[in-house]
C-alpha cells in the first residue's frame, strides 16, 4: 500500500467517525456559526467605520458636502439607535432562569 493510498484510508476512517456521531456534526456546525456570526458584526464594523470616516472626507465639498452630510448622520444616528443592550440583558435573564431550573433539578436528584 502507498502513502496516497493510506492517507485516502485514513480520511475515510476520519470521515466516517464524524459522521457517525451527530453530536460531533452539531458541535462543530454550531462553532463554525458562532464564529461567522462574529465575522459578520466585526466586517459590519469595519465597513460601517470606514464608510463614516469616507464621508467625513466629503463634508467641506461644495456640492456633495450637503448629502454627504446626510448620509453620514443617518448611519451614524442608525448605529446610535441599533443597541443591542436590552437583548443582551433578556438573554442574561433567560440564562439566569435556565440555571436556577437546572439547580433544582439536580437538587431534587
Amino acid at each position: 500500500m502507498d502513502k496516497t493510498e493510506e492517507k485516502a484510508n485514513q480520511a475515510l476512517k476520519e470521515f466516517i467517525r464524524y459522521s457517525s456521531s451527530p453530536w460531533r456534526i452539531v458541535w462543530t456546525n454550531f462553532v463554525a456559526g458562532v464564529f461567522r456570526g462574529l465575522g459578520a458584526i466585526i466586517g459590519a464594523s469595519m465597513f460601517i467605520a470606514l464608510l463614516i470616516w469616507v464621508l467625513t472626507l466629503f463634508v467641506d465639498t461644495p456640492l456633495v458636502g450637503e448629502y454627504a452630510q446626510k448620509v453620514k448622520d443617518a448611519v451614524t444616528g442608525y448605529v446610535k439607535d441599533t443597541n443591542y443592550n436590552d437583548e443582551f440583558d433578556r438573554l442574561g435573564d433567560t440564562l439566569d432562569r435556565i440555571e436556577k431550573e437546572l439547580a433544582n433539578d439536580n437538587a431534587k436528584r
